[in-house]
């Protein structure tokens, strides 16, 4: 009876890691078709809709494509090209050119559009326009941003409890670099810059330049990260900011820390470095890295899961790690299953997670095959903790 006793007890701990796997996993959800685009993270509403592009022109139409989790289809808003050139577009040599837009939010048959558009003296014009998903007509405009040579505009997220959507302005000078968050009220569209960053003055030029904003969830705190890769000859810092008390914490930033998320209550913030391999944790209370672990190389997304228990690290890669949360212990790495495992291999940063954490939209592999222009796959991988 003993020796049964103990071959079961062999038998379930060797079992152990595949019964984890299995109870955390990604699987397969649906497919879609939608524009060739690359796609951003970016919270545009509810958890169930996700922008898979931004504003494109086909023939004579402008066109944004929302992507609906809960009916895995593509919700194609159209509307003249003209009505954009009209309202945005410049003159230039006797030709109008088109303006530039990304979604900000989709919501009760809207678009909200940040528009670009050239101004005179070289400086571009920041819009938001939101557009009628029904009608395909123009209902309301506000200016957000007048920039100049090398400033730059983002696109934080709507945040649609609180009503508002947030913004994250460069300004660049000779000596400095300023971040300002700008949040926008979605009811008045009225703007207020609610907490400025001085940043040290960086090259102008490439990757060097960059600065990312990463918002929580619940749009309470917003790590603006500086992008530094081994060897730069300039240091990179992570700048936690408080919604409302606005900055908390400064930290060294990991080189290429693609990956960002946020633990749910707010304690913790993690950064995945696809150049080293690793993931930081950011104790906030504290102020300080306090913890690193391995993780899958070329890492560029990191999902909290929907319960706030795992957390999914995603590469360029047919396989990816989770690891329980708070304190990225039991790490289980396991395989892509079918139909999801190609496209994967090749995410190089175009995917994007639900706001929820239940999704992860990711772009199938090139088909060189197939004509320039020509739509695309989206695969929908379901992560299950």
């Amino acid at each position: 009876m003993r020796s049964t006793c103990l071959a079961l007890a062999v038998l379930l701990g060797a079992l152990a890691p595949s019964i984890a796997a299995a109870a955390q996993r990604v699987e397969l959800a649906g497919r879609v078709t939608a524009s060739r685009t690359v796609l951003s993270q970016r919270r545009v509403g509810e958890a169930r809709y996700v922008a898979i592009s931004d504003l494109f022109y086909r023939d004579g139409s402008a066109i944004v494509e929302v992507l609906d989790l809960a009916s895995q289809s593509v919700v194609q808003v159209t509307a003249r090209r003209s009505l954009f050139e009209r309202k945005f577009g410049v003159s230039r040599n006797g030709t109008v050119a088109a303006p530039q837009a990304e979604v900000v939010l989709y919501r009760d048959g809207i678009v909200g559009l940040a528009v670009a558009s050239g101004a005179r003296g070289g400086f571009q014009r920041y819009s938001y326009a939101e557009l009628d998903s029904r009608t395909g007509k123009l209902k309301r405009v506000s200016e957000l941003a007048m920039l100049g040579d090398g400033e730059q505009l983002q696109v934080v997220g709507a945040d649609i409890a609180n009503g508002v959507a947030w913004f994250a302005i460069t300004e660049v000078s000779p000596r400095k670099r300023s971040l300002v968050l700008r949040r926008l009220d979605l009811a008045s569209l009225e703007t207020s810059d609610e907490h400025r960053l001085t940043l040290p003055a960086r090259a102008a030029a490439g990757r060097e330049h960059s600065v990312r904003v990463h918002a929580a969830a619940d749009f309470a705190r917003f790590a603006v990260i500086e992008y530094v890769e081994d060897g730069a000859t300039t240091a990179g810092r992570v700048y936690m900011v408080d919604a409302v008390a606005g900055p908390s914490c400064t930290v060294p930033a990991p080189p290429t820390a693609y990956g960002v998320a946020f633990s749910p209550d707010g304690q913790y913030v993690y950064l995945g470095s696809a150049q080293r391999g690793t993931i930081s944790r950011i104790d906030l209370a504290q102020c300080k890295i306090d913890k690193q672990v391995a993780a899958p190389r070329f890492l560029h997304h990191l999902v909290v899961s929907r319960s706030g228990t795992k957390l999914f690290a995603f590469a360029s890669s047919s396989s990816y790690a989770v690891f329980d949360l708070p304190d990225l212990k039991a790490r289980v790495d396991a395989a892509h299953p079918a139909g999801v495992a190609s496209a994967m291999a090749e995410l190089h940063g175009d995917g994007i997670a639900s706001l929820d954490g239940a999704y992860f939209i990711v772009p199938e592999p090139d088909d060189r095959r197939r004509p320039s222009g020509s739509d695309r796959g989206y695969v929908i991988a379901r992560l299950v903790d």
